[in-house]
């Protein structure tokens, strides 16, 4: 149910931000952002380290839908290349019991088709077209390229839930077009929502709540606890200020320790072996010794990014 509300957080996020147009591109690009946050709830089981990337050895394998086990095995590019990613996930499947095995072609369909999303067309905004219209046309797209690779079933199975998320955004912006007034669409909102499954419901809601605690991210402090305070109570925003003190004092943290990693790369006067030895000290005195993996797995991308640009 988080991955769920978390799916329509996105679309009723982007939509309120007035671009809907790409909420639905955003739901399928994971393949190629290897920025991975934290794993929300998610049925998961252990496999060796060895058909994992280096930021996916404290996780879990997501086996909670062929399209989560998928999107587990892309999430390592960047830091492996699709081969070996395929290569992992064949030696992951060949470990399963046969109830539970997985399609082989399937993944490779679903790599062919997240490689397809890159040739929709965005259609700009003018006043000719409207958003509803655009976002319309990007959904119908989309079900076409699902068309292309999939079966009816294939494509139930992997993108129903998320269609249907569309079509709910593409409802609800008639919908607003259609009332005569704030209280008019709210009621004609409310008859939509109580159509859905209760737990699609529950989702709603919850997603409407992550969406409204996502806006006050750019407040100042004191204007962005007053909100949350109300939204969740004042424990519960005292718990996700702290949070944010903690990622803002990690960031600073690792953003200082890459510069003096970088300098001692640059280093001419020692060999690699020095190097080596002297980058693993400063990640020894800089970090606590269960986040040396995370750290290796953000100087792995660092130095990716350093080397495309």
């Amino acid at each position: 149910m988080k991955k769920t509300a978390l799916k329509i957080s996105i679309v009723l996020g982007t939509c309120i931000a007035g671009i809907c147009i790409f909420a639905a591109v955003i739901l399928n690009l994971h393949l190629f952002n290897t920025d991975k946050a934290e794993p929300l709830l998610t049925t998961s089981m252990p496999a060796p380290s060895a058909i994992k990337t280096t930021s996916q050895n404290d996780t879990n394998i997501d086996v909670d839908s062929n399209r989560d086990t998928f999107e587990y095995f892309l999430s390592g590019l960047g830091e492996k290349d699709i081969d070996t990613l395929k290569e992992n996930f064949a030696e992951f499947n060949e470990q399963q019991n046969y109830t539970v095995k997985i399609d082989e072609a399937l993944f490779q369909q679903y790599i062919d088709y997240k490689a397809a999303l890159f040739t929709l067309e965005r259609t700009t905004s003018n006043g000719e077209i409207s958003v509803n219209s655009q976002l319309s046309a990007i959904h119908q797209q989309l079900l076409e390229i699902q068309r292309q690779f999939f079966t009816p079933e294939q494509q139930q199975a992997l993108f129903g839930e998320e269609n249907q998320l569309r079509e709910l955004a593409l409802k609800q912006q008639e919908l607003k077009h259609q009332a005569q007034s704030p209280a008019d669409y709210q009621q004609l909102w409310q008859d939509e929502l109580n159509q859905l499954p209760p737990n699609l419901q529950e989702s709603y809601r919850n997603a409407s709540l992550l969406n409204r605690l996502e806006l006050t991210k750019d407040m100042d402090a004191q204007s962005q606890f007053l909100i949350r305070e109300e939204l969740v109570g004042s424990e519960a925003a005292m718990r996700l200020t702290n949070l944010d003190q903690k990622r803002e004092s990690f960031k600073q943290q690792i953003d200082e320790y890459l510069i003096k990693r970088e300098q001692i790369l640059l280093n001419t006067n020692n060999n690699q072996d020095d190097k080596r030895l002297a980058i693993q000290t400063l990640r020894e005195l800089t970090f606590e010794s269960d986040q040396y993996r995370r750290i290796q797995a953000l100087e792995n991308i660092h130095d990716q990014q350093v080397t495309i640009y």
